[in-house]
Formats: structure tokens, C-alpha cells, sequence
């Protein structure tokens, strides 16, 4: 099954998520990068520096990242704890290296939802609603729909890891309630494609753990101090 999301939803919904069970103790993001990782284990000497001016938030970045033979650069994330939250890794767009992206990530995660300038697909509540006949026209309306926002030149994919959506499809109404689900250590990866100013068209890939981040922020609003005001 393929699927594709856009992220943006974890802060609205981490009031009303249920609960998440601690099943799941894996903290990989990317490679050997790791939720929670302290911001003092990315030393200069292995090629880190702080780009936090240019991405808006605490970051360190690394220019000499390889993945599927191809050099992109690192952006890493962190909280106000100096801990890792997320990163990406960014290049120049090509249409042979999103194809190869495409390929080599669908073999360990599915794409739950898509989104581009115009329009949106949420595969998990498409196939729910059987508005695919058979698997052809589901390729169709897929392949459609991704060549169009391409065309338009801005495209959003979220993936989850397989395991992760075989279980919770029967369940999830929609990719937004997948997402909800996911256990702590169960990776999702937006996809991005979009012109910009500096990269000119560029190829990114964010790595995070949803279910870490809601639970994170739930415990923020619990221990949120009592103040007058």
C-alpha cells in the first residue's frame, strides 16, 4: 500500500490525542541521529555548525550527509533543552533522485497522505471509502495527482513505517487519526518538493516521531507552571 501527509497537526491535536502507550523505546530519526541526543554529541570536528539564523530555530547543520550515493545537507533540530526533536536532510531537486528517494523509501514505510498548492489525498480515507475500484485506478489517481503538483512545483508526502501502518489502518479513519497512533518509536518522514529562494528546486526529507512530540507536549501543557495573569 502506498500512502503520503503534510505535517503541522501534532500542537492542535496534543490536547485531545489519547494516551500512547510506551511500547516502542526506539529513538532513531535518521541514521545514527537520535531523538534526544544532546546538542553537545554534533561537535564542529565532525563537520556540525550552527545554522539556527537561517532555519529559525536552535539548529546545527552538516553540509557532507550521504544517502543513496548523492551529498545532501543535515538540518537537525532541538528543543529549548538542547535535545534533538527532528532533522532533514536537503538537496537539490532531480527528477531521477526523487524517484530514487521514492523507491528506496517505500520498501520500509508507506505513504499515508499527499498535498500540494490545489489539492490534497488522504489514501487512508480514500481506500476506506472504496473510491478505488481496483489497483490500477489507485495507481492512476496517485501517479495523477503527484504530476499535477509537481507541475505546479510544490508537493508534501508523509510516509509511515509499514509495520506501523498494517496495524493501525483497520483503525484509522484518516491519516491525520493514523498519525495519532503511532507508537513512541514509530518513524514518519515528510517529503517535500518546493522552489526555494536560496536551494532554488529542492528535494527534502524530514524525519520525526509524531508520537514522541505529542507525548512531549502533553507533558509541557501538564507542567505548564500556575501563574496570574
Amino acid at each position: 500500500m502506498k500512502q503520503w501527509i503534510t505535517a503541522g497537526v501534532l500542537t492542535s491535536l496534543a490536547l485531545i490525542a489519547s494516551p500512547i502507550v510506551d511500547a516502542d523505546e526506539s529513538t532513531q530519526l535518521f541514521k545514527d541521529w537520535h531523538y534526544g541526543q544532546h546538542i553537545d554529541q554534533f561537535p564542529r570536528s565532525q563537520g556540525y555548525y550552527d545554522c539556527t539564523a537561517d532555519l529559525g530555530v536552535l539548529a546545527l547543520c552538516n553540509d557532507n550527509v550521504t544517502f543513496l550515493q548523492h551529498s545532501f545537507q543535515g538540518q537537525l533540530l532541538f528543543a529549548d533543552d538542547n535535545t534533538l526533536v527532528s532533522t532533514s536532510i536537503v538537496t537539490d531537486y532531480s527528477d531521477d533522485l526523487y524517484a530514487t528517494m521514492i523507491g528506496a523509501l517505500i520498501r520500509d514505510f508507506g505513504m499515508i497522505y499527499a498535498e500540494g498548492l490545489n489539492d490534497s489525498l488522504d489514501l487512508v480515507y480514500e481506500l476506506h471509502q472504496g473510491t478505488f475500484a481496483d489497483e490500477a485506478s489507485f495507481e492512476l489517481a496517485l501517479n495523477s495527482f503527484e504530476a499535477e503538483q509537481l507541475r505546479y512545483g510544490h508537493l508534501v508526502i508523509t510516509l509511515v513505517e509499514q509495520d506501523a501502518l498494517e496495524k493501525l489502518f483497520a483503525n484509522s479513519s484518516n491519516a491525520d487519526d493514523m498519525i495519532l497512533k503511532l507508537q513512541p518509536g514509530t518513524r514518519a518522514i515528510d517529503m517535500f518538493v518546493y522552489e526555494d529562494d536560496y536551494w532554488g528546486p529542492t528535494l527534502e526529507a524530514a524525519f520525526h516521531l509524531p508520537g514522541r512530540m505529542l507525548s512531549r507536549m502533553k507533558d509541557k501543557v501538564r507542567q505548564a507552571p500556575d501563574e496570574d495573569f
